[in-house]
């Protein structure tokens, strides 16, 4: 049974009421403006489901929704110049309508390694993920530093609780650290190794331009 879309963009105010409708109901969503992406969003493309009495619950800020086993979710932008973070690239099917000699040569090499080296690309998308999640997990920690300190009364010396939680924080803090800096030193070894099939995927895209290119000889090509 074909399901009427439904139309939202994060800069609407009804963003989250359209959300929650869609979830419900199953009925597909598109989210305009992806550039101006909303946190509140990630517990969807995360996948971060519950099953509780037969049914599958998902949480939006403090609410749970019923989610329909026919939701789906797709974000656009008409921004070509809009860089995504790594984190959203790795939990979404990417698709840029918007073909360059570079992001040809990169959607190639992406084939080329599911093709030749799927152990590389798979281990490639789950750092991309841990990068994304460690980055969110340090500014959710700033978040939490800066409202602890707003929230002391008096000498911060002097209330041990604070004391005790900017110390909490400061060991997560330098923990998640460490875990960025060792993802980004495992992720240099798997771009070695996708750098090597460099020169295949731009021969790809070279060739994809070189016929595009054709029409402009005889109109028969188009």
């Amino acid at each position: 049974k074909d399901r009427k879309i439904t139309r939202t963009s994060f800069l609407d105010d009804a963003f989250r009421k359209n959300l929650e409708s869609a979830l419900r109901f199953g009925n597909p969503l598109l989210v305009q403006d992806v550039e101006s992406y909303d946190p509140i969003l990630n517990p969807v493309l995360n996948r971060e489901v519950r099953r509780t009495g037969g049914r599958v619950l998902i949480t939006l800020g403090d609410q749970d929704i019923d989610l329909s086993p026919s939701f789906v979710i797709f974000l656009s932008t008409r921004d070509p110049t809009v860089e995504f973070p790594p984190d959203l690239c790795s939990r979404v099917t990417f698709v840029n309508f918007t073909v360059t000699r570079s992001s040809l040569q990169s959607q190639c090499l992406n084939e080329v390694l599911k093709a030749e080296r799927p152990d590389v690309d798979e281990k490639r998308s789950d750092l991309l993920k841990l990068q994304g999640e460690f980055q969110l997990r340090l500014r959710q920690l700033e978040k939490s530093l800066l409202q602890a300190l707003n929230e002391v009364k008096g000498r911060i010396l002097d209330d041990d609780t604070i004391i005790t939680t900017l110390e909490n924080l400061k060991k997560e803090a330098a923990e998640v650290t460490r875990k960025v800096e060792e993802t980004d030193i495992v992720m240099q070894e798997v771009e070695t190794v996708s750098q090597q099939y460099l020169s295949l995927s731009s021969a790809c895209s070279s060739i994809y331009f070189t016929m595009e290119s054709l029409n402009q000889m005889h109109f028969l090509y188009q």
